[in-house]
């Protein structure tokens, strides 16, 4: 009877001091956790979220000649941290003059103008957005159609789809905290244009664009 008294005494010893033990094993790791310095990361878990609505209005070239553009933005705002936004969204873009089409093969038929549109996903980075005057840079991939203006032309094709790629930087001035007022330059990049009287090289080239910007910001 002894010895079980004194293997039971020896075992509830032993568990008490297993307890003590890792209790103070957590106590010291709770401590360290504590004393660790913040983990810096690009970014926080504090987004704030907006968005804009946009129309645009500018000029670009087409087929070596000058036409106006207009055109709707619109997009989801991540103010990723107070230094830096991420605005994604969409874009569309049309031609509102018209520009004649080049080297027409068609003896019997009038030169007829073309007309384009293109957009697509739309991603656009800002850089401190809180100031007066900010900048950003932004890159359209989507795609366009080109079509004579002309729909009942005596040719087998009046129209063509082509991808396009539009890259470009962008100034801002804030107005209101709902309004601003941006200032754009763009590059457009056409491919596998294939529609008589215009061709890849044609349908790309610079626009300058203005954009009036309403939204939460």
């Amino acid at each position: 009877m002894n010895h079980l008294l004194t293997v039971i005494s020896a075992i509830i010893l032993c568990g008490a001091a297993l307890c003590g033990e890792a209790a103070a094993q957590q106590n010291r790791h709770d401590w360290s956790f504590s004393e660790r310095p913040r983990t810096q990361t690009l970014v926080t878990s504090e987004v704030r979220h907006g968005g804009f609505g946009s129309p645009i209005y500018g000029f670009t070239s087409v087929n070596g000649e000058v036409v106006m553009l207009r055109g709707t933005r619109g997009a989801w705002i991540l103010n990723l941290t107070p230094h830096h936004a991420l605005h994604i969204g969409l874009a569309g873009y049309r031609t509102a003059s018209d520009a004649p089409a080049l080297n027409w093969s068609h003896q019997n038929i009038p030169r007829p103008d073309i007309r384009i549109n293109y957009g697509g996903f739309e991603v656009e980075y800002v850089n401190r957005s809180y100031r007066l005057v900010h900048f950003g840079t932004q890159l359209n991939i989507g795609s366009g159609s080109v079509r004579y203006d002309n729909r009942n032309i005596a040719v087998d094709k009046t129209r063509d789809q082509y991808f396009v790629a539009q890259p470009g930087v962008n100034v801002m001035l804030n107005v209101t905290r709902w309004f601003r007022i941006s200032a754009g330059g763009y590059y457009r990049y056409a491919a596998n244009v294939n529609l008589e009287g215009t061709s890849d090289t044609d349908l790309s080239g610079f626009s300058g664009i203005l954009g009036l910007r309403f939204g939460r910001f």
